[in-house]
């Protein structure tokens, strides 16, 4: 196990042995918000324009949502998935689109395709920010199991992305190998 997934762990139970938000909760609380933000800050480096992303982390942790629930690796994962994948596009979605093999309509489709992606995950954080922001009339069991669901779905938004990314590179593989293939034909047999 992670040292990160001990420390929550072991803050999860320090937590679940105090009935309200004592002084060291509260440090826990905070502690946790500046590693899971600093961690955020440093993947977000390649993709600036996503920046009010740690505002949105800070919101989740300053708000009036237990702590019990804030703590949860499952709402830590959000953020952390949402990051992982806005770096995965900010690796791949320039190089590829921009492939010469590929028309400008493909390589705009390309770029569509991530912009979607991402959208699509944008929208479960913002879930993550709205729970924050919002006074809810959901227990904390429920918290906890809407909280772990975005979590299942941000997961699922970034295996999209990096099975988008394979499948992408390897048909501008496969047509740049039947490009080559076309032109050895031609210049051998002077037919492809």
């Amino acid at each position: 196990m992670k040292a990160s997934t001990l420390f929550l762990l072991a803050g999860l139970a320090t937590l679940a042995t105090s009935c309200g938000q004592d002084a060291a909760s509260k440090k826990l609380a905070d502690d946790t918000e500046a590693r899971v933000v600093a961690s955020i800050k440093q993947v977000l480096v390649q993709a600036p324009a996503q920046g009010d992303f740690t505002s949105q982390v800070h919101t989740w942790y300053q708000s009036e949502v237990p702590n019990i629930i804030k703590l949860d690796p499952s709402a830590a994962a959000v953020y952390e998935n949402h990051a992982a994948l806005l770096k995965e596009v900010a690796t791949n979605e320039p190089k590829l689109a921009s492939d010469p093999i590929l028309t400008p309509e493909q390589g705009q489709g390309v770029r569509a395709t991530y912009q979607k992606l991402v959208d699509e995950s944008t929208t479960n954080v913002q879930q993550l920010t709205n729970l924050a922001s919002s006074k809810t009339t959901m227990s904390e069991a429920e918290q906890r199991q809407f909280v772990a669901g975005l979590a299942t779905k941000e997961n699922h938004q970034l295996q999209l992305v990096q099975y988008f990314s394979k499948r992408t590179a390897a048909t501008i593989d496969l047509k740049t190998q039947q490009k080559k293939s076309r032109e050895y034909n031609q210049k051998i047999w002077g037919h492809e």
